[in-house]
């Protein structure tokens, strides 16, 4: 993806791992949308037996070129992830009866293993 942002992630299992992962993605998404007009997919992806979740953040200003954009991103995601389920979800009800707040659904997705996009093959 050139531009933008991928964060992968694995919840820490159960029946909650949907809601949280949503949470998470439409919180952050929805508070940057207003800042500097961003969308973003939410992924289940299967890769082998793995499983694992994945949400891609585009925009004209989240990439490469925007290094403070995207360190940004990162951190406030990584402090809500730190919040408690009831604490995450009492938040993420709050943010969605504002107006204008946009939720994404959980896509699925398989991946394959591609030997030719492994980091592995250039330093050949």
């Amino acid at each position: 993806m050139e531009k933008g942002l991928e964060i992968s992630f694995r919840v820490g299992g159960g029946a909650h791992e949907i809601e949280v992962t949503e949470a998470l993605a439409n919180i952050i998404g929805n508070r940057f949308k207003a800042q500097i007009d961003m969308d973003w997919r939410i992924f289940h992806v299967t890769l082998g037996n793995e499983k694992f979740f994945k949400v891609l953040y585009t925009g004209r200003k989240v990439g490469r070129l925007h290094p403070h954009i995207e360190k940004k991103i990162r951190e406030d995601f990584d402090t809500l992830s730190k919040n408690s389920y009831e604490s995450l979800l009492h938040l993420y009800k709050k943010e969605k009866r504002t107006p204008g707040f946009e939720v994404k659904q959980i896509k699925q997705l398989k991946e394959e293993y591609d030997l030719w996009e492994d980091r592995f093959w250039e330093y050949f």
